[in-house]
């Protein structure tokens, strides 16, 4: 129940006093009576903002009018008092009361309003006080501005029925009832526009309704009749209400009519008025002063008091200032001053009522400055209880929504949830019913309890008011059926989706008890949804990209991108610290550890709805990066048979040895097994190729199954094309192989050597070793020469091994590595040893001549050595080692080839004198035509270089005899200053320059 205000009765005129209030006036610390008699009392409000508030007579005015008074307005800025008496407008002097001015124009006046408002002059822009009165004259309405201390006379406007009401839009804009209904007229320019409900506002679209809608206002005349009362007033913004019997519209200050849904009276009201932030309406017939909140259109209070008639409140302009001190309702023989309860008070009451809608409203409305507390917290809060209160009602879509809008904390949201979502973190106990942690009261759009009687003082009971229950948010039946309004069962026909809604609310059973079945599971997915994945969303910001949290201090920072989250109640708490950190804790890790919790309980939380809810998304979640509780989720993957899932959250979380363990275990497991896609050693290396080389001991430990099972597949861990083989720390992966087969040791040597293109000469000289012991095993002669070919094409490719060590492995006369030991001779620059291999032990001379070309044309071997090499292959045919031969026919056939390439005269000292010259012919023809070659290759050089000289000397005759003419007007390019007699510098271009800028352009 809501206690808005309290009435306080401050005045009452005596039993025998036959004389009543007529009106009244309230300005400043004065309150003025207008009485039937036409006398006026003037009253000072002594304590206005306390219990105590009483009136001290100030003034009797027994002469003030002839007539009752009717109405009282002032312009407190011209101390000057306007009254209607006997159908004319009077000016007083607001200090000694003594008649100034009757309007004689204003005579047969029903009605007068007064507005002041600060304008600019056109001309000069200087700011002023510009103060109007607007009067109703049967069916015109005449304006009158102030200045030079009187009224003078504005625009006459006629309008198209007798005036009833007046309401101020804004300075130039007044708000008109008439008999018919509503105009609004632009006071500069005497426009009149009359205020016509659309559609969208009168339901009209409905079946059956097209009749009134066409009437629009003018059916209040044949359905109300002529008694009916228009009336209107200024609410806050730029909003005023209009009322019209039963009806209500909104519309702007330019008379356009808002999409907002009516307010439903039971019984017509005798005055409304604005006094921030409620809408006061007054019912005569049952001594009622009404309370609504004029957005959600409830009627949140309703005080009786006996016979009350009069209703004053300020302007709702200056009614922020006053916040309803200055409210007044009076009888013909009473007054009663309204006190406004603090707005904690009122917000609470609201809240223990249930009437949440109402609260989050009313703090909406109010400006901070009004609220003791955070206004942003407390509505925060109420919006959270809101929440709570739909999920509840198993609206669970909303509710969410409305607690990821005000950003509620996570822990709150769970807590809902039973154990199979929410864990330890649930308020209900695991596997039962019962317990509660609150009780639900019933919808807060239902009907309040309202004030009942009140005594003189404006003391309440619970007494309700008749039929005046507030309707349901968001109904769009027609506010222009009047007559079917008259009768309240017609009133319960008028429902719309909003309505229906409520009533299905009505229905549900809102005892606490946790959630089961379809009821959780469609929980669970607007959980997820709605609230969750948001809160994932905005928690993305606070790691880096390799998923390592950052301090939200530094992302939150001025000038970040991110600083506007600051704003945000949930990303703010990440920057408070719950008490001091521990001694020597960082504050920054502290923040870190903070938002760490909260990204555990968001992601676990989302985990156990994926798997009640959407269990194929699990793959999805625990392959992203995730903060879920690795002890949660490996128990509930495990419980459902999901070990695939199971080793990706695994890895994700770097727990990799739990997953390896995992992944041996049922790769080695029976064909029958839970998880037949782990089956083999496929996952295992898939999984330990993606490990890096700071889990060396890990991939050495889990490879080994995967090696015995299948080789191949194994050694895809160690020479894969995956990038993280090639940082594993090399020399222990091949002591690693080497322990498990030498064949793998060979395999990844060979690896690292070709396609990584190490040059380390520990791995080459400890691979060639490992070729020999490989042709050292028993095998096949086909075998034995792939093996051979290998270790071959190694020594020969490879310049890092050690050939010293090399050549004392390989064995001195065993005919297969004849060869092999020549090529490492050869790698040791000993090419004779190599040629006697190539030339006696192997016989081969194609070989040997090749060995020869091979050296000629390395271009890292020094020339002399190169020279040498062929006068060696000669030397060793025609003058053998004992106890070989000569070989005549070999050496005459390198001769004849490569004569060229040796020296004349050594040659022809080997060769045996027996030798006849037809057989050297071949050799001579070589060397005469190398000899040829070379004269013809000098003299062609030297023509060349004539031929250059000769362009030089042209082109140096060229340059001397060029010239540069300086007349007396010629500038230097650089400093643009007179050549003159200065000396001068010719530069290459032909620009000729002083020999300082020369000098300094040069530099």
């Amino acid at each position: 129940m809501l206690n808005a205000f309290s009435a306080h009765s401050i005045f009452e005129l005596p039993p025998k006093d036959r004389t009543r209030i007529d009106s009244l006036l309230a300005y400043g610390d004065k309150l003025i009576l207008g009485l039937s008699t036409g006398a006026l009392r003037v009253y000072r409000v002594i304590s206005p903002d306390t219990p105590e508030v009483s009136l001290e007579l100030l003034r009797t005015v027994d002469n003030f009018s002839r007539r009752k008074i009717e109405v009282l307005a002032c312009i407190k800025e011209a101390a000057i008092l306007v009254s209607l008496a006997d159908t004319n407008v009077h000016i007083h002097d607001l200090n000694d009361f003594t008649l100034t001015e009757t309007l004689a124009k204003a005579r047969g006046a029903s009605t007068l309003a007064i507005t002041s408002n600060v304008e600019r002059d056109p001309d000069t822009q200087i700011p002023s006080i510009v103060s109007k009165l607007a009067i109703g004259v049967r069916r015109k309405l005449l304006m009158y501005s102030w200045a030079d201390g009187g009224f003078q006379e504005g625009k006459e406007v006629t309008l198209g029925g007798n005036v009833r009401s007046l309401t101020w839009a804004s300075g130039h804009k007044i708000v008109v009832g008439l008999t018919s209904g509503f105009v609004i007229v632009d006071v500069d320019t005497a426009n009149v526009e009359e205020i016509v409900p659309s559609d969208a506002t009168n339901g009209a679209s409905k079946a059956g309704d097209d009749k009134a809608a066409a009437a629009g206002w003018a059916s209040y005349v044949g359905m109300g009749g002529w008694g009916s009362k228009s009336l209107s007033t200024r609410l806050a913004g730029e909003e005023l209400l209009l009322v019209k019997d039963s009806s209500t519209l909104f519309i702007d200050t330019d008379g356009k009519p808002l999409k907002r849904p009516p307010i439903r009276w039971s019984t017509p009201p005798d005055a409304i008025a604005y006094s921030y932030p409620y809408l006061i309406s007054l019912n005569a017939a049952k001594h009622q002063i009404g309370v609504r909140n004029p957005a959600t259109r409830t009627l949140l209070q309703t005080i009786n008091l006996p016979t009350v008639t009069t209703l004053h409140v300020p302007p709702p302009n200056v009614a922020l200032q006053h916040a309803g001190k200055l409210f007044f309702v009076a009888s013909p023989t009473q007054v009663w001053r309204m006190e406004s309860t603090n707005y904690e008070t009122q917000i609470d009451n609201l809240v223990e009522a249930e009437q949440l809608d109402e609260a989050i409203q009313l703090i909406e409305t109010l400006e901070s400055v009004l609220l003791k507390e955070n206004k942003d917290e407390k509505l925060r809060e109420v919006q959270m209880l809101k929440a709570e209160k739909l999920f509840r009602r198993k609206r669970y879509e909303e509710s969410m929504a409305l607690f990821g809008t005000c950003s509620a904390p996570p822990e709150r949201v769970i807590k809902l949830f039973p154990p199979a979502i929410a864990g330890e973190l649930s308020i209900w106990p695991d596997q039962e019913e019962g317990g509660s942690d609150g009780e639900d009261h019933g919808d807060e759009e239902e009907q309040p309890p309202e004030n009942g009687d009140a005594n003189k003082n404006g003391e309440t009971d619970t007494a309700p008011e008749d039929g005046d229950a507030p309707k349901k948010y968001g109904e769009t039946a027609s506010i222009f059926s009047f007559g079917s309004r008259r009768v309240a069962a017609d009133d319960a026909s008028i429902l719309d989706s909003a309505s229906l809604a409520a009533k299905k609310d009505a229905d549900v059973d809102e005892t606490p008890k946790p959630l089961e079945g379809d009821e959780l599971k469609k929980a669970a997915q607007d959980l997820i949804g709605t609230f969750l994945n948001d809160v994932r969303r905005k928690l993305t910001k606070y790691f880096n990209s390799e998923g390592q949290p950052l301090d939200p201090l530094a992302v939150l920072a001025p000038g970040s991108a991110h600083e506007a989250s600051k704003k945000d109640p949930l990303e703010a708490t990440f920057l408070v610290l719950d008490g001091h950190p521990g001694e020597g804790q960082d504050p920054a890790q502290a923040r870190i550890e903070k938002l760490m919790e909260t990204c555990q309980l968001v992601d676990t939380t989302l985990f156990r709805a994926y798997m009640l809810v959407r269990p194929a998304l699990i793959g999805s979640l625990v392959r992203i990066q995730n903060h879920c509780d690795p002890d949660v989720v490996s128990e509930k993957l495990r419980e459902q048979g999901k070990f695939e899932e199971l080793v990706d959250f695994l890895e994700r979380k770097k727990l990799h040895r739990d997953a390896l363990e995992l992944l041996r275990f049922f790769g080695q497991a029976d064909e029958d097994s839970k998880a037949p896609s782990l089956r083999g050693p496929q996952r295992t290396v898939t999984y330990l190729e993606r490990l890096k080389a700071e889990h060396t001991d890990l991939i050495l430990e889990f490879a080994m199954w995967p090696l015995k099972v299948d080789p191949v597949l194994g050694m895809e861990i160690f020479v894969g094309d995956t990038g993280n083989s090639e940082s594993l720390p090399r020399a222990r992966v091949l002591d690693y192989l080497e322990q498990q087969d030498q064949s793998f040791a060979i395999q990844y040597l060979e690896h690292i050597i070709t396609e990584l293109h190490d040059q380390t000469p520990e791995f080459h000289t400890r691979l060639a070793g490992l070729y020999l012991t490989a042709l050292a095993r028993d095998m096949t002669k086909d075998e034995k020469d792939k093996w051979h070919a290998r270790f071959l094409m190694f020594l020969e490719t490879s310049d890092q091994y050690r050939a010293e060590k090399v050549l004392g492995s390989l064995p001195r006369d065993v005919p297969e590595y004849y060869e092999c030991r020549a090529v490492v001779l050869s790698k040791m620059g000993r090419h004779k040893s190599a040629l006697e291999i190539y030339v006696f032990k192997l016989h081969d001379h194609d070989k040997a001549e090749a060995y020869c070309m091979r050296v000629h044309q390395n271009a890292n071997i020094a020339p002399a050595e190169v020279d040498q090499v062929y006068h060696i292959l000669i030397s060793l045919y025609l003058r053998p080692p004992a106890p070989y031969s000569q070989q005549l026919g070999p050496a005459l056939a390198i001769l004849s080839r490569h004569g060229a390439r040796l020296e004349a005269s050594e040659a022809l000292k080997l060769i045996p004198e027996n030798v006849r010259i037809r057989d050297l012919e071949t050799y001579f023809e070589s060397r005469i035509r190398a000899a040829n070659a070379k004269v013809t290759e000098n003299r062609i050089i030297a023509a060349l270089r004539k031929s250059h000289l000769v362009d030089v000397q042209e082109r140096l005759l060229g340059s001397r005899n060029s010239h540069a003419t300086v007349a007396e007007e010629s500038v230097c390019p650089v400093c643009h200053k007179r050549l003159g007699l200065s000396v001068i510098w010719r530069l290459p271009n032909g620009q000729v320059v002083h020999y300082g800028c020369a000098k300094k352009r040069a530099s």
